[in-house]
């Protein structure tokens, strides 16, 4: 069995390479049971295991499976730790993936993947809210999908904020301009896209900072009882998520603003998946502000393991990463 970690999956996976087969697979027809959530003991009671499976109309597929231990960068361990299983068509165990790593990437690559629908073509600012192990990531995809020419870095804490602008210097063109700025509302308001990445239970954004045209890519949350945004943002904005099943189980974002009645149901236009395949519009103009929702599904880790899989034939494997901008795996939550 092939068996690979973060630093010999690295330079298999570009990020303009792994948007274009998340394309290609939201586009096809997957299939992805919906994913098993069972407690795990220690912490404080609210450690998680997930099953997250996929698999190809052939028989070929992959399982997930990941811990969310909240308890984690206390120690300076990931929240989200996990390991990818890949199966052939005839069910054969053939390669286990760095999962922590893969879903740091497929996460960024999906949320370019939705701006190259959902935000303005000549969007140059992009501001990444949140300093934890997604942030670099982030940035990075954001950066493949739009001409992006400064990347804002916002945090709690400056000094973390300060470490992780380090960390996406390293990891974009060197005519990005990188900083972290005195004022988080000032700095969304000349915001063209908005990226949320954070671990916090209350909203960090506010819908009266944004300006017309933003793009909002909210990922950190992936509970019902966490929110990012606040209900302003929900409010003034056209609603698209990665998956409506995920999306409506825990989405806090989104399940809490409909359960109170500040939004309806039916604002949520459409999942991903309808705008790879034309079935929704995307942007429709420069001045509406755009949401995109993602909770993460099984899908985005086929479609990752595949490309990398396959690019062992070419030699990758091994291969040391020296002149790649190197991510760092573990980088604590830091919003």
């Amino acid at each position: 069995m092939l068996v690979l970690n973060a630093e010999q999956i690295r330079p298999l996976a570009t990020m303009p390479a792994l948007i274009e087969c998340l394309r290609a697979a939201f586009a096809a027809e997957w299939v992805v049971p919906v994913r098993q959530v069972v407690s795990s003991p220690g912490g404080d009671g609210d450690r998680l295991l997930v099953s997250m499976p996929a698999f190809s109309p052939e028989g070929g597929g992959v399982v997930k499976l990941a811990t969310v231990f909240p308890d984690n960068p206390a120690h300076g361990r990931p929240t989200v730790q996990a390991a990818i299983l890949v199966f052939s068509d005839a069910g054969k165990p053939v390669a286990l993936l760095d999962g922590t790593f893969v879903t740091l990437l497929r996460t960024g690559a999906a949320s370019a993947l939705a701006s190259t629908y959902l935000s303005r073509t000549n969007s140059a600012h992009l501001v990444i809210i949140g300093t934890g192990a997604l942030a670099p990531h982030m940035a990075a995809a954001h950066c493949a999908a739009r001409p992006i020419s400064r990347v804002s870095v916002c945090g709690r804490r400056r000094e973390r904020a300060r470490e992780t602008a380090s960390v996406i210097r390293s990891v974009v063109d060197s005519h990005v301009e990188v900083l972290v700025p005195e004022s988080v509302e000032d700095t969304v308001g000349v915001a063209d896209i908005v990226s949320c990445c954070t671990s916090s239970a209350l909203p960090v954004l506010a819908g009266k900072w944004l300006r017309p045209g933003t793009f909002v890519d909210l990922v950190g949350s992936f509970s019902p009882t966490k929110r990012e945004a606040d209900d302003d943002v929900m409010r003034s904005s056209r609603v698209f998520v990665d998956t409506l099943q995920g999306t409506l189980s825990e989405a806090g974002d989104v399940i809490d603003p409909i359960e109170r009645g500040v939004i309806d149901r039916n604002c949520i236009e459409g999942e991903l998946a309808d705008l790879v395949r034309g079935h929704v519009t995307g942007r429709r103009s420069d001045d509406e502000i755009i949401v995109f929702k993602a909770v993460g599904t099984a899908i985005e880790d086929l479609a990752a393991a595949q490309l990398i899989v396959s690019a062992t034939s070419d030699g990758g494997v091994g291969q040391n990463a020296q002149g790649l901008a190197a991510m760092p795996d573990v980088i604590p939550h830091g919003f």
